[in-house]
């Protein structure tokens, strides 16, 4: 009788180990490029909503910016705080960014309907409608995530060496204006685009 060859048990589990990590490696990769994917995806999209943002903002003079956000010396200074930005660490807080003697514009101002196809969008502290047209880029139709999963929009005012400080907007030698685009990307990630520009009180 012919002896037969094959392979031992042992060297067919070596091969299904081998095979395993392999097919892992694989199907990670394919994960981590998706999700690399969709983040350049968003990321380029922030910059040209906040690129838009800029412009608007260019446009305007030191007391356009007042005129056209709601801002007057009556407005109150706070300490603005924006949270879950990576890789800062303020007031004891990890990924809290804080902006003292400042006031904020954004999106959770804003009311949107769905009942119509765009849908209706109505924001406070927005008398030119700015606030209203850059979260319509964000939503284009009638979905609000249909771009960024829980987006925000806005500007972050300080005014800076006010000649009155009685009148710490009107008098301010300039106002330091951050606009940001922020979203969220995973379950405990928020991610913030900036984009900074002054307005010198003319």
């Amino acid at each position: 009788m012919k002896k037969q060859s094959g392979y031992s048990l042992i060297e067919v589990l070596v091969a299904i180990a081998i095979t395993s990590v392999v097919l892992l490696t694989v199907v990670t990769l394919f994960y981590m490029g998706r999700r690399n994917v969709y983040s350049g995806k968003q990321t380029t999209a922030a910059v040209a909503i906040g690129t838009r943002m800029l412009e608007d903002l260019s446009a305007m003079t030191g007391e356009d910016v007042l005129d056209n956000f709601a801002i007057d010396d009556n407005t109150t200074r706070t300490t603005i705080n924006l949270q879950g930005v990576y890789g800062t660490t303020m007031g004891g807080v990890q990924g809290q960014l804080q902006f003292p003697l400042s006031a904020a514009r954004n999106t959770s101002a804003c009311t949107v309907t769905y009942a119509t196809d765009p849908a209706t969008i109505t924001c406070t502290n927005d008398p030119n409608g700015y606030m209203q047209n850059w979260l319509r880029m964000v939503i284009p139709h009638k979905n609000f995530d249909e771009i960024f999963a829980k987006p925000e929009l806005g500007i972050i005012l300080t005014p800076r060496n006010p000649v009155d400080v009685a009148q710490p907007w009107t008098t301010a030698r300039f106002t330091k204006v951050r606009a940001y685009v922020s979203w969220q990307e995973g379950p405990s990630r928020r991610r913030y685009a900036f984009f900074d520009t002054s307005k010198v009180t003319r």
